[in-house]
Parts: structure tokens; sequence; C-alpha cells
């Protein structure tokens, strides 16, 4: 469904399509990566000293959930697919031809040397604890990717990029995959309202479980 998926992408990036616009969602990341004290306090990610991402994996879940609704909205056939890239470590091929990257306006430089080894997502992947592995997560898998792509994918506007859509589905579903051989270990802020409420704005607690929010991963 490569063919749906871009059109639906193309879609929403139209300057007079109903909100939320591609460019909303792009937005509401830069705002998260801001280091400002409403970032801060939305605590997405780990950045500097000071800044600590408790609800990396949760928001980013709701922020997927919402763009693939989004996406239905113009096509309910479209899913957002993941790209594991340490079992396939190069960029999709559909989502790399040069006439795309350039019609969406977005760099890259790809370096696959960047990217983690299985080897350190098995270790990640055996952490008992729900904060300890999603900071692992977070700093090798996750960043890894994003160093790797390069580009577009290193700034804070990284979602104006669509392969950050299939990179962060794939964090996703490597955190399903933890929940399932580790039962009960939950965020520990489960009744924080995650932020800004326009797009994302549930309770933790909502996103634990992704049967919950309609979809599963093959």
């Amino acid at each position: 469904h490569w063919d749906e998926l871009i059109q639906a992408i193309m879609a929403i990036q139209q300057p007079k399509i109903t909100a939320p616009r591609y460019r909303d969602f792009v937005r509401v990341h830069v705002r998260a990566m801001s280091m400002t004290s409403e970032s801060m306090a939305w605590a997405v990610h780990s950045m500097g000293p000071t800044m600590r991402g408790r609800n990396f994996l949760a928001w980013h879940r709701q922020f997927l959930s919402r763009f693939e609704k989004r996406l239905r909205k113009v096509n309910p056939n479209v899913s957002l697919p993941y790209w594991d890239a340490v079992a396939n470590r190069r960029i999709p091929a559909r989502l790399n031809a040069p006439d795309l990257v350039e019609e969406w306006g977005v760099t890259r430089d790809w370096d696959a040397t960047e990217l983690t080894t299985q080897a350190v997502l098995d270790s990640v992947m055996k952490i008992p604890t729900f904060t300890a592995f999603q900071s692992a997560l977070e700093n090798t898998m996750h960043a890894t990717v994003h160093i790797a792509v390069g580009g577009t994918m290193s700034s804070s506007s990284s979602p104006a990029d669509p392969i950050f859509w299939l990179h962060h589905a794939n964090i996703d579903r490597l955190w399903a995959k933890w929940q399932a051989g580790h039962q009960g270990q939950n965020p520990p802020n489960m009744s924080e309202t995650l932020q800004p409420k326009p797009i994302l704005g549930v309770k933790v607690s909502r996103v634990v479980r992704i049967k919950t929010l309609g979809y599963s991963y093959e």
C-alpha cells in the first residue's frame, strides 16, 4: 500500500486541507524539542543535562496514533508501516525516491555506520524495568536512526521527513514487544496527561496497551 500511504501524506500537506495538517504535527514536535519550560514539562525527549523524556514512549505512541487516524480520513485503507533499521539497514526504497524527497523539501545525509547493532538492541530488550528500558531505547535504537538518516531527521522538525513515522512505528513496536515479556511494567506516571491537548491530550494510561488503540504489529 505504498502508493496509498504516499498519496495520503501528500494530501494532508496541502495548505487548504482541514486541520490537523501535516505541518501541525511537525510544529508540535518542534515545540516538544524547544528546550523551553513548556517542552521540559511535556518531557517528551531526553536532551541536555536537565531534560528527561519520561513520556518519550507514551507521547510518541499517541502522536503516531493521531497521525495515522488523520491519514485515514483521507484514505481509510492506510496504515503506517514500520522500518526496522537493524534488520533492514537501508531507507525503504519507496520513501527514498529523489523526486519525492525533493518535493517534500527534506534533506538526508545517510550513513548506515551510525545505526546500532542487533547485539545492542538485544541487550536493551532484556532490561527488566520500564524507566531504564525507555531511556536505553531512546538513546540507542531511536537516536542512532535519526543520526544515520541525518539532515531533516536530525533536527527538531524531523517529522517533516515521512521516514520519521516509519522509524517511530518501529520504536513503538519494540515497546509493545517488550511489554509482552514484561507484564505489569508500566510508566510510573499513568495519570499524567500528555501535552498539548489539541493533538495529544490523553492520560498515559490510555496509551499503555496498543490493543485499546485499535492496532497491532505483525
